[in-house]
């Protein structure tokens, strides 16, 4: 069985056939930028900044929810992302701040975006050359026009609404400790949104407790097995949430990989339900 939509997840054989190619951008995604300069492919930009891509306070400072259009037109510019451009994105963390990033460009209306399965380790693994310079931005001749696309995204506030309802399911993708309320992640209260169902992100990754591994993912017979497992219903609206919204990008990934209805994202995820005294938790 073939990946419903195979399109969006690219091979490294793939990305090297490709790669002067002059409309691809290749983005590196990693969570500091030392990795980028230790090796990365060759031609790849280096995203920068946090990779949470959140908006900042006054003080610069991380919030709970995604970066504002002029902020993240000005990561477009500093990754040269045009319009016209193709996105493969890639890191070394199991594929986590590259997911968050397709995700970000898809709440702003950018969808030709790529992910290069398996990261910078199957890169690797599968004899592809590295680089150790660091690649300018191409020029922008045509820029993205932004436009926040309220499909992919849910607030607090609908989530308290339709977390309920019938028609809706909230899949919860982070660790069992942190479902199960025994982990907290600094939040002042524990467990889980009443009625979530649990698939923890990584169990859609090969090699998945090893960091270190290539953890491209599971083929997709397997992927469907686990979604049933969990409860995971097509024809319902799926919220897919985690701490920060960073795992919640990567399943919100594989259900469109495997050709369902585009998740909605719950931005603020625990670091936001979890702090408040209106939120109900089980």
């Amino acid at each position: 069985m073939a990946y419903p939509n195979s399109d969006i997840l690219v091979s490294p054989q793939w990305l090297d056939e490709n790669k002067e190619n002059d409309k691809l951008v290749i983005v590196d995604c990693p969570w500091e930028y030392y990795s980028y300069t230790r090796a990365h492919i060759p031609g790849a930009v280096c995203r920068p900044g946090h990779p949470y891509i959140k908006e900042l306070d006054e003080k610069g400072g991380q919030t709970v929810l995604v970066a504002n259009e002029a902020e993240f037109q000005k990561l477009l510019s500093d990754l040269g992302i045009g319009a016209d451009s193709t996105v493969v994105v890639y890191d070394d963390w199991g594929s986590l701040f590259a997911t968050r990033l397709w995700w970000v460009l898809s709440y702003y209306g950018f969808n030709n975006v790529k992910l290069l399965d398996g990261g910078w380790q199957n890169w690797v693994a599968s004899g592809f050359p590295v680089s150790f310079a660091a690649s300018k931005p191409k020029e922008i001749t045509n820029p993205v026009s932004l436009r926040a696309n309220p499909d992919v995204i849910i607030t607090i506030d609908e989530l308290l609404e339709k977390y309920e309802y019938p028609e809706w399911q909230v899949l919860d993708v982070r660790s069992d400790d942190e479902y199960q309320g025994r982990a907290a992640h600094g939040n002042k209260r524990t467990g889980h949104v009443p009625g979530a169902l649990h698939l923890e992100w990584n169990q859609l990754l090969e090699n998945s407790k090893d960091g270190e591994a290539v953890r491209k993912f599971k083929p997709a017979e397997e992927i469907e097995a686990l979604l049933r497992t969990a409860g995971v219903d097509g024809s319902k609206n799926t919220v897919t949430h985690c701490q920060a919204a960073v795992r919640a990008t990567i399943t919100a990934f594989a259900l469109e990989l495997m050709g369902r209805n585009p998740a909605k994202v719950y931005d603020g995820s625990m670091a936001e339900w979890a702090n408040r005294d209106d939120t109900p938790l089980e």
